[in-house]
């Protein structure tokens, strides 16, 4: 599972409903709540106290850790 393929927010909301996993910010430590949707390969991700991330999409992966649904406290 590699977040690399992913390229917008339909791509980013697709790949975690389908393996049923959320991201974790390796800086922050906070959960993924949800991404804004808006055209282009920039990204608008909203995590769990509200702060909003702004990134290139290829920027995903050095950012985020991908953590199973279930394991999230």
């Amino acid at each position: 599972m590699s977040l690399n393929s992913i390229k917008g927010f339909k791509e980013l909301d697709k790949f975690r409903c389908e393996n049923n996993v959320n991201l974790r910010c390796r800086k922050t430590g906070l959960f993924l709540r949800h991404s804004e949707p808006i055209e282009g390969a920039m990204l608008f991700l909203v995590l769990e106290d509200g702060s909003l991330v702004e990134m290139a999409a290829h920027q995903l992966e050095e950012t985020f850790e991908i953590v199973p649904s279930a394991k999230r406290k």
